[in-house]
This record gives structure tokens, C-alpha cells and sequence, in this order.
């Protein structure tokens, strides 16, 4: 169905199909997605009555009977906790220990232990896997902005001795993404296959047996992956960030030899993840500024590509 003006113009399409299945996806395939923004404190939820955002509503409550009775029902499946704010969160996982009013600079929300406990005590309810979004913002990087992995251990820890059921990690939320919604953040794709390679030998030693994800690109319809655009004393431009971090990920996987030869090894990676958005709300930021942003690709030629 098409709406054209006050015109609504009706389509039939015909498909025709195998009378048997062609393939067979897993059973956890069709599975759901949280904001940690909607978790971690101070809270950040969307605004029913309009564009932007409410801060610091009480934390979602994961012991409603209701949600996890009719989560259950779609059991099994991944619980996916990630979203924008994930990479500006911070883990604060001992409770003993006085955690300030407000995160450390720079993050802007707190995630702890009990937060935890409550999501993975909702996901054993319901029968659900966790797959948890790491930090690989401004926050977890060193001076020299590489990836610092010391929070992750913490948590991945935390959850371990726990036996928590999280069972698949990301890096980061739409690195592609991070100059737009991080203050200007930007990170090639060969640098965060490097910061990738630290949380696979991290999961090694912690979490052997779990999955990792990557790298979680946002993308849109017609224009197809977002372009990393950031603005400064030296703009750049990065594109084909999927391609190019599997590429820069192929090649840290093998190891030269005394002989001068390469060993490949598997995939660093188990799973490769994109974010596609076939439909945008009216309350999002780029939904908002949706002209300004069209204006900017032209311009965007120009600029030097990182």
C-alpha cells in the first residue's frame, strides 16, 4: 500500500513459494532488544509526548510477573542490552564502596551490581541468553585512544562468579555512529579491530565458552552504511567501516612464523553484526535534524577520508 497526498494506491504482489523449507534458522533467531539507557542511573527514557528524551525516571522494573510471564512466551531467545548510552556507561560492581551522585567524567550513567543481578534474574525467569554491550566509548579508552579493558574484566568477572546467563559480548554500540552521538568520537575500523582482539583474549581467559559479536554498524535504507563524519582541526571521513574491519580483522588473525610464513587461526569474531534501520521515529535526534544532515553529504566529499 502506497499513500500518495490523499491518494492510496493499492499493490498485489504475488510470491510464490517452496511447499518445503529451504533452510532452517536457529530457534533463538527472532529474539528482543533493551536500552541500557533504560537501566543504567541516572535513567533516559524516550518522551511520550514528544521529541528528545526524560532523564531519571526510576529504573525499568524487571520483576513485573506480567513481562516476564509474556516474555516467556517467546522464549528461547537473546535479550540484547546495548543502545547509545552503552558506551557511556559506568560498571560499578562493588556495592561497599560508595558510588558518587554523579558518573565520573566522562560517562554519564552508572551500571551496578544490582542492576545486574535484576537483568539476569529476569532472563533466567524467562528463559533468555544475555548478549551485553560493552563500553568501547570515550570513557574506556587510554590517552593514546585505545580500547582500556579494565571495566569489562570487572564485569565479565562479576558475572562469572555469578554464573550469570550472558553468553555473547559486543564492543561497542554503532562505532560508525560514535562522531555523531560521542562528542565527535572517532575510531577506524582497523583501530577497533586491534580493541576487538583485547576483548577476545579477555573472553579467552574469563568467559571461554561465550560468543563474541561485532561490529555493530548502523545502517539505512538507500544510503546503506552510515558514514563516520567528524568535524575539527583535522575533519575526517571514514567509510565502508563493516568491509574494512573485517578485512583489518582477517589479517590480525594470522601470525607469522620464524619461516616467514602465516598461520591462520578462526575468526576472532562469531557472529557479524549490523544495526539496519528500515524505519526512523520522529522522536530521534537524526529524524530531527534530518535536512541539516542531507546538506552535509555533498560537502562531505571534500573532506579527507580517514
Amino acid at each position: 500500500i502506497c499513500f500518495l497526498a490523499n491518494t492510496v494506491v493499492m499493490t498485489r504482489i504475488q510470491l510464490d513459494a517452496s511447499s518445503s523449507p529451504v533452510g532452517e534458522v536457529d530457534e533463538k533467531y527472532l529474539s528482543l532488544c533493551m536500552d541500557i539507557g533504560q537501566i543504567a542511573e541516572p535513567t533516559r527514557f524516550w518522551n511520550a509526548s514528544g521529541p528528545g528524551e526524560t532523564v531519571g525516571h526510576p529504573t525499568f522494573d524487571f520483576h513485573s510477573s506480567r513481562l516476564r510471564n509474556l516474555t516467556a512466551a517467546l522464549a528461547p531467545a537473546f535479550l540484547r542490552i546495548g543502545g547509545t548510552e552503552a558506551d557511556r556507561v559506568y560498571y560499578a560492581l562493588d556495592e561497599s564502596v560508595a558510588t558518587p551522585s554523579f558518573p565520573p567524567h566522562p560517562f554519564s550513567s552508572v551500571l551496578h551490581a544490582r542492576h545486574i543481578d535484576a537483568i539476569a534474574d529476569f532472563a533466567r525467569a524467562a528463559g533468555l541468553e544475555i548478549c551485553f554491550t560493552l563500553n568501547g566509548g570515550r570513557g574506556a579508552r587510554s590517552n593514546d585512544g585505545a580500547w582500556e579493558p579494565s571495566q569489562a574484566r570487572a564485569l565479565m568477572s562479576y558475572i562469572d562468579q555469578h554464573c550469570y546467563p550472558f553468553s555473547v559480548w559486543e564492543l561497542g554500540n554503532e562505532p560508525n555512529a560514535w562522531p555523531l552521538f560521542h562528542h565527535g568520537l572517532i575510531v577506524s575500523p582497523e583501530k577497533l579491530a586491534r580493541d576487538l582482539l583485547k576483548l577476545v583474549r579477555l573472553r579467552d581467559q574469563v568467559r571461554p565458552s561465550d560468543r563474541i559479536a561485532a561490529p555493530a554498524t548502523a545502517w539505512w535504507p538507500k544510503i546503506g552504511e552510515v558514514p563516520a563524519l567528524a568535524f575539527g582541526w583535522s575533519p575526517q571521513l571514514i567509510v565502508r567501516f563493516l568491509p574494512r574491519f573485517c578485512i583489518s580483522l582477517a589479517a590480525l588473525a594470522g601470525t607469522s612464523d620464524t619461516a616467514g610464513s602465516v598461520v591462520r587461526r578462526s575468526p576472532p569474531i562469531d557472529i557479524l553484526s549490523w544495526h539496519y534501520y528500515p524505519g526512523l521515529s520522529d522522536r530521534s535526534a537524526l529524524a530531527r535534524h534530518h535536512r541539516a544532515a542531507c546538506s552535509l553529504w555533498p560537502a562531505a566529499a571534500a573532506v579527507a577520508i580517514a
